[in-house]
């Protein structure tokens, strides 16, 4: 279940361990989390082992860190002038500007540098599955202890889901984040459960355990946009599974059903039910949606559309004044809502394609499905039913604006890019070979 003797001893610094150290230190210290993943980026650099890539792949990566770059260069060039001359910036100051692109380079920066170096070949061995309570035990416990505090006070809370008001939770990360982080990590321990990458009897019982523990929590703590992430990348995975184990078929869908209906008894799940129908009831039939979540993401959404029909949005789009062309926008096509309601894009489709043309951000989501190119074609379909997950979430949710959304992107790179081209294995070192010598 944990890491083998050689792999602490002789070789820990040629793995991704500081990875896992930041995903965990992110909900207590993001100071901490950026080190980490700092000191990771430079290991990748120095220590990480060079490996022979596919040529699909390899372009796949390369222009996928070309589009990430093409967008940072809008946000930094946007904040040096070009924008400050528009109507709609005329009140911030450049120093604002700079200050807001700084902020939001600094968190895209690793991950730009990291499917770079994904593209050379650049890979550091993993200890996702070895040594996965390193990756779950941190959510496990901030999942239980938050659900805990949620019985404890639950009349209050389900009246907040009701109005579309979040669940507290002892981490610092955004409660969507929060789910969006577990729902990738369950994706990617079922991933290795599916496909037996976790050897021992006893660690596959106690991480499927683990596993079904934190779906249950996510289903009374999280966000829908967490939900939307597990339930389309879960069912991606299952049905290729499915596909190449037809006699487990009846079981799965028994136990299926069985896990779907004890959770549908669960009072945060009815009401989170009650919540959503409503909120699309009012946004289709056009009530008043200031208090609904969804409603007020879909007037967001249209305005947003309607800035990305002029020419500017084609190519180089707005930069890191994204919010203040919407904010603008609202405005002037008179938006019937108050303005503390008038919520930011909350689409990583659509702000990234503000920020630096749709033609580039859509690349860059797109190439994601050439990205996964290692190990079996079982494999890389896992890997991509992932990607498709996240690019579902993302239609809800901006998780590259903030630490913890990339994070999750470059945990699930690392953790799916973990094995040779043509092999099943994990990459192996000297040590790892003489280890299953003896």
């Amino acid at each position: 279940m944990w890491p083998n003797k050689a792999l602490l001893e002789r070789d820990l610094w040629r793995t991704d361990i500081l990875l896992w150290v930041s995903f965990g230190f992110v909900h207590v210290s993001p100071a901490v989390s950026s080190i980490a993943l700092g000191l990771f980026v430079l290991q990748l650099i120095l220590v990480g082992d060079t490996l022979p890539i596919k040529g699909v792949q390899r372009w796949a990566l390369f222009l996928m860190a070309m589009a990430l770059c093409w967008n940072m260069l809008s946000l930094w060039d946007s904040a040096h002038g070009g924008l400050a001359t528009q109507s709609f910036l005329t009140d911030k100051a450049a120093a604002d500007l700079q200050k807001m692109a700084l902020g939001k380079l600094l968190i895209k920066l690793p991950w730009m540098i990291v499917l770079g170096l994904y593209a050379a070949g650049r890979r550091l061995n993993t200890v996702l599955y070895r040594a996965w309570p390193l990756v779950v035990l941190p959510l496990l416990w901030i999942a239980v202890s938050s659900v805990i505090h949620y019985l404890q006070h639950r009349a209050f809370y389900d009246q907040m889901v009701l109005e579309s008001k979040p669940i507290p939770l002892y981490s610092n990360v955004y409660h969507i984040e929060f789910t969006v982080m577990v729902g990738g990590v369950v994706l990617l321990m079922l991933h290795g459960l599916m496909h037996a990458k976790v050897k021992d009897e006893l660690s596959r019982k106690l991480l499927g355990a683990s596993v079904l523990v934190l779906v249950v929590c996510m289903h009374i703590l999280g966000s829908r946009t967490g939900l939307i992430l597990l339930y389309a990348g879960g069912a991606a995975m299952i049905g290729l599974y499915l596909k190449s184990q037809t006699k487990q078929l009846l079981k799965v869908a028994l136990v299926g059903l069985l896990l779907m209906g004890g959770l549908i008894l669960l009072p945060s799940v009815q009401n989170r039910i009650a919540n959503t129908m409503e909120d699309l009831t009012t946004t289709v039939r056009g009530g008043d949606v200031t208090h609904q979540s969804f409603g007020q993401r879909w007037i967001a959404w249209n305005t947003a559309v309607a800035q990305l029909k002029t020419p500017t949005a084609v190519i180089s789009g707005f930069g890191v004044g994204t919010d203040d062309v919407l904010r603008e926008a609202y405005d002037r096509l008179s938006v019937r809502l108050a303005e503390r309601h008038r919520i930011g894009v909350h689409n990583q489709w659509l702000e990234g394609s503000m920020q630096s043309g749709w033609m580039s951000f859509l690349a860059l989501l797109m190439l994601g499905f050439f990205a996964f190119g290692d190990g079996s074609k079982v494999d890389r379909m896992s890997g991509r039913s992932i990607w498709f997950a996240l690019l579902i979430a993302m239609m809800f949710e901006s998780l590259m604006e903030r630490q913890a959304g990339i994070l999750v992107l470059i945990v699930v790179f690392q953790g799916l890019m973990q094995e040779k081209n043509g092999s099943n294995s994990e990459i192996k070192t000297e040590y790892a070979l003489n280890d299953q010598n003896k």
